[in-house]
């Protein structure tokens, strides 16, 4: 547990020293600030494209605007974005032999797997709750409404998701000679799931349920709890993906 914690350290200075912990905070500061404003000047964008003399009726907007675009930007840009910066985690000290003084001093080989991901669900779930801190304050301030009363539900279910794939990431990386190759096997696991999402009769039961049903969680149209399975199956994905990421690590020539 002591090798645990100084190498997550490690990684935490190293994270913040090469500005990758700065880069995801300042982007995911920037979705914060983005999202309601964004929602309060969209009717007005749309209505400038819209040819002169044309009669339209643009409905005024409400806090589900702004969550709108809160779950549109992390789910469709944050996430990718994170994967991005860290899909060399394990690949990168791998090719460049950073790993070898550690190893040959008695570090065990599971402390470093755990350790990265330790720091990239630490990347993740700081950025997802700065950027709602944001998103939450900036949206009370423009929108004085009672329409987003289920927060919890649609933020725990993008938290979990943003766990299974943050986790698939380091998998990627631990699999992979180099980042292109950690980044496709992140991709294709995420473009799969997402072209899982057609098949409407497994939605209960699909991980990616939990970031294309946000706004049915926040609005009360679909309770979490319905999507049991698909809570259950996302956290058996993860435990499987770890197990992956030790086993193929351990195997690795260094």
């Amino acid at each position: 547990m002591t090798q645990l914690i100084i190498f997550t350290k490690k990684e935490l200075t190293e994270s913040i020293k090469t500005k990758r912990f700065l880069i995801a905070e300042i982007i995911f500061v920037l979705f914060g600030l983005m999202n309601p404003l964004l929602a309060k000047l969209m009717p007005k964008i749309i209505e400038s494209t819209l040819p002169k003399n044309t009669p339209a009726v643009i409905p005024a907007p409400t806090s589900l605007d702004s969550w709108t675009q809160f779950f549109k930007n992390i789910t469709q840009l944050g996430l990718i974005i994170l994967v991005i910066l860290f899909c060399d985690i394990v690949a990168r000290e791998l090719a460049h032999g950073y790993l070898i003084n550690f190893l040959t001093k008695g570090l065990s080989r599971w402390v470093i797997i755990l350790s990265k991901l330790l720091l990239i669900w630490f990347v993740w779930t700081v950025g997802l709750l700065t950027s709602f801190l944001v998103t939450i304050g900036y949206t009370k301030y423009y929108f004085d409404d009672d329409l987003s009363r289920h927060l919890f539900p649609a933020i725990f279910a993008l938290w979990l998701f943003g766990m299974l794939l943050m986790t698939i990431t380091v998998t990627g990386s631990a699999l992979s000679a180099n980042a292109t190759k950690g980044l496709l096997v992140t991709g294709g696991f995420y473009a799969l799931g997402m072209f899982s999402t057609i098949f409407k009769n497994f939605k209960d039961a699909n991980p990616f349920s939990l970031i294309t049903q946000n706004m049915q969680f926040l609005q009360g149209k679909q309770d979490l709890a319905d999507f049991g399975t698909a809570l259950i199956i996302t956290v058996f994905l993860m435990l499987s993906s770890i197990i992956i990421s030790l086993l193929v690590f351990n195997r690795k020539q260094i």
